[in-house]
């Protein structure tokens, strides 16, 4: 079983799936999920639609949040899996909620725009309290070298049991 990461930590992330969906009946009970955001997955016990794109759970407006603004029903989110410098042999699972996409995406597309990936540099996770949650900040804290880059690969190699259903980052 995969660990939950709590922020502020220092870690590699070795896998991002930033485009995973769940839709929860109830608030409670989930009843679909897709992990590419386009079909949904077998493991759905109720699909709500045959492609995420038409599902009326996936529009805004579905759901009214406490606030009372406009919300979609079926949350995207998504999960890295992370690799934390103070204990590199063990594996945590971090999911990032939609709140986090936008900040997540930039930081990814920086990095990538200078030509690195996520599994070559080492990110400091923190949190930065909004009024109404808390948004997850990503920033870059230095490059891997060769040696470093290499046992990351190794222990990325390795298999882990899939993400387990989690309620992720409290926000």
């Amino acid at each position: 079983m995969l660990d939950k990461a709590e922020p502020p930590l220092e870690a590699i992330i070795t896998t991002a799936v930033d485009n995973m969906r769940a839709y929860y009946a109830d608030d409670e009970q989930l009843v679909c999920a897709s992990a590419d955001g386009v079909i949904p997955s077998e493991k759905s016990t109720a699909p709500q639609a045959k492609q995420c794109a038409a599902c009326p759970k996936n529009s805004w407006g579905s759901r009214i949040t406490l606030n009372g603004k406009r919300a979609k029903a079926c949350t995207e989110y998504a999960a890295l899996r992370l690799h934390v410098l103070s204990e590199p042999s063990d594996v945590l699972m971090l999911r990032v909620p939609s709140t986090s996409l936008r900040s997540f995406r930039t930081y990814k597309k920086s990095l990538s725009s200078r030509g690195y990936g996520l599994k070559s540099v080492v990110t400091f996770i923190n949190t930065q309290p909004l009024n109404n949650y808390d948004l997850l900040t990503f920033r870059l804290v230095r490059f891997l070298n060769d040696v470093q880059l290499n046992s990351i690969k190794h222990l990325s190699a390795r298999s882990y049991p899939q993400f387990e259903k989690t309620d992720g980052y409290i926000y």
